[in-house]
C-alpha cells in the first residue's frame, strides 16, 4: 500500500537511516539467497546438466526454458499467499522448499533430476512477492526507495554475479552439484532469517509495528 507523499532523494543522510538497521541486512542476505536461487542457478544448470550428467545441449536448454514458463502465473500465486499467510511464513515456506529443491538438484539423477528442474523455478519466483513486500516495510515509508535501491544492486551483485561465479569454480575443482547443493543449504538455513526481520506499520508516521 503507497501514499501520497514523495519519498526522500538518496543521499549520504538517507542511506545512515536504511543500512544502519539490521533488518536491511537481513533482508540484502534474502534477497542474494533468492536471487542465488533463481538467476544464480539459472546461468549455471545448463552446463551442470550437460557436463555432470551428459544431457544432451539442445535438449538441455530446452527443458530449462520449458521449465521457466511456469513462473509467469506462479508469481501471482505467490503474491496471493503473501495475503493470506503474512511475509514471514510466505519466505520461510520458499526458503526451506527452495533450497530443497535446489539440492535435489545436486544430488539426484534420471527422471528424479528432471522433475527439480522444473519444480525449483516454480518454488524460487514466489520469494518475489513475498521479499519485495518485506522490503518495502524494512523502513520508514519515506525510505522505501531508498531500501529498494540499495538492496536490489547488493542481491543482484551476490546472487547473479559472484554465485554463480563461485558455483563454476566448484565444477573446476570438484563438480558443479558441490556448489549448487552449497546454495541450497545455505538457501535452507535461511529459512531462520524472516523471524528477525522488524517491520514499519503502514501509517504515513512508519511506526515500527
Amino acid at each position: 500500500q503507497g501514499g501520497e507523499f514523495h519519498g526522500d532523494a538518496p543521499s549520504i543522510g538517507s542511506f545512515k537511516k536504511v543500512v544502519g538497521r539490521p533488518s536491511f541486512w537481513i533482508m540484502a542476505i534474502l534477497f542474494s539467497l533468492g536471487i542465488s536461487g533463481t538467476m544464480g542457478i539459472f546461468t549455471m544448470l545448463p552446463l551442470y546438466l550437460i557436463t555432470d550428467h551428459g544431457i544432451d545441449r539442445n535438449w538441455a536448454n530446452t527443458l530449462i526454458s520449458i521449465s521457466r514458463m511456469s513462473g509467469l502465473v506462479i508469481v501471482f500465486a505467490g503474491g496471493w499467499a503473501v495475503d493470506r499467510y503474512g511475509t514471514r511464513r510466505v519466505l520461510q515456506a520458499v526458503m526451506l522448499l527452495n533450497g530443497g529443491a535446489i539440492l535435489g538438484l545436486a544430488y539426484t539423477s534420471g527422471s528424479w533430476l528432471l522433475m527439480f528442474v522444473f519444480v525449483q523455478p516454480t518454488l524460487a519466483v514466489c520469494f518475489f512477492p513475498a521479499g519485495l513486500a518485506a522490503l518495502s516495510r524494512v523502513s520508514p515509508p519515506n525510505l522505501r526507495n531508498v531500501a529498494v535501491a540499495l538492496v536490489s544492486p547488493i542481491g543482484f551483485l551476490v546472487g547473479a554475479g559472484l554465485v554463480p561465479t563461485a558455483i563454476g569454480i566448484s565444477g573446476d575443482l570438484m563438480s558443479f552439484s558441490f556448489g549448487i547443493g552449497v546454495v541450497g543449504a545455505l538457501m535452507v538455513l535461511g529459512v531462520f532469517l524472516p523471524a528477525f526481520v522488524k517491520y514499519y506499520d503502514q501509517t504515513p508516521a512508519g511506526k515500527l509495528a
